[in-house]
């Protein structure tokens, strides 16, 4: 079994590494050839810096998330303790000093491997080595980040206690879109808890919709701008608006939007809190074995990882009328 993992590069670095990779004379050479030459390491590496170029070009939302790295031989189980804003003290010189414990919650992460595995077959064993790096490294990069996304999302969708902001009207069986004055309601609901929100969550529909619903505010036609010429997301209403096309289907329980009473459209919540991800690794780690009963290569890229909701009063969930 050959494994690969590294402390996370930067996109420059990856770029430099691949481009090495390809103007080598090992990449001229078929994957066959690869793993049964004294150079079969680099097989694996490769395939793990294209697919760490994934994360990084798309959506990773572990940037959102409460980081816990989980050391090896801990189980399965993680604690997160999780420490409630006190009220600020007052005393009078002279006088003694009183201090109470903080008040702890503790949340559970169950940790689970999740990536993807792929024979190598007799036609990807003779692809050229840089065809299969670009191409695996693509399809298991995109496999984690997938995974990662629908951790995080049903994390912070299944908090028992969230607030919430209805649209839509219950019983119509019509999905609803949600507007700016929506999402102000849901920051307003979680900042009357001591939270300040900091990002939306949502598909790339649901967010063009409210861009352009709310087309006539007028503090928005610059930021609008940017977002129809160039492409650029704003920053709107002080959240940063993070969109996937995964979201519909991984807050939704695999399936599309159908105006079903209380399905959920949008999350608000704030980084480093509203969500956690304990994880083993920081990288998908990439692994080739071979089966000796079907004398056959496996390449598998995963992680073990898993995520929690964090306290439930920093969230907002913008969800259908029910």
């Amino acid at each position: 079994m050959v494994k690969v993992m590294h402390k996370m590069p930067s996109i420059k670095d990856i770029r430099e590494k691949l481009e090495e990779f390809y103007q080598s004379e090992h990449a001229e050479m078929t994957v066959k050839e690869l793993l049964t030459s004294s150079s079969n390491l680099l097989l694996p590496t490769m395939v793990q810096a294209r697919a760490i170029l994934v994360l990084k070009s798309r959506l990773d939302l572990r940037e959102i998330a409460n980081r816990i790295r989980v050391p090896k031989n801990s189980g399965k189980q993680v604690q997160v303790q999780i420490v409630t804003q006190p009220d600020y003290d007052t005393w009078t010189e002279g006088s003694a000093l009183s201090a109470a414990d903080p008040t702890l919650s503790s949340k559970s992460v169950t940790l689970g491997t999740f990536g993807k595995v792929t024979k190598i077959s007799d036609l990807l064993a003779n692809t050229s080595a840089i065809n299969f790096v670009e191409t695996i490294g693509q399809i298991h990069g995109g496999c984690v980040q997938q995974g990662i996304l629908d951790k995080i999302v049903d994390a912070m969708a299944g908090a028992s206690s969230a607030n919430t902001v209805s649209v839509g009207s219950k019983g119509d069986g019509t999905e609803a879109d949600f507007k700016f004055s929506d999402v102000i309601s849901a920051i307003e609901a979680c900042q009357a808890d001591g939270w300040v929100p900091d990002f939306i969550l949502t598909s790339p529909d649901k967010m063009w919709a409210a861009f352009t619903t709310d087309y006539d505010v007028k503090q928005f036609y610059g930021a609008l701008a940017d977002l129809l010429v160039q492409g650029k997301f704003p920053k709107a209403l002080g959240l940063d608006w993070l969109t996937d096309p995964y979201f519909e289907l991984a807050i939704n329980d695999g399936s599309a939007w159908d105006g079903s009473d209380g399905e959920k459209y949008a999350i608000i919540g704030q980084r480093g809190v509203s969500a956690i991800w304990a994880a083993m690794q920081r990288n998908p780690v990439v692994e080739v074995y071979r089966v000796g009963t079907e004398l056959s290569n496996y390449i598998v890229t995963h992680m073990d990882a898993g995520a929690s909701e964090g306290p439930d009063e920093s969230i907002c969930i913008i969800q259908h009328a029910a």
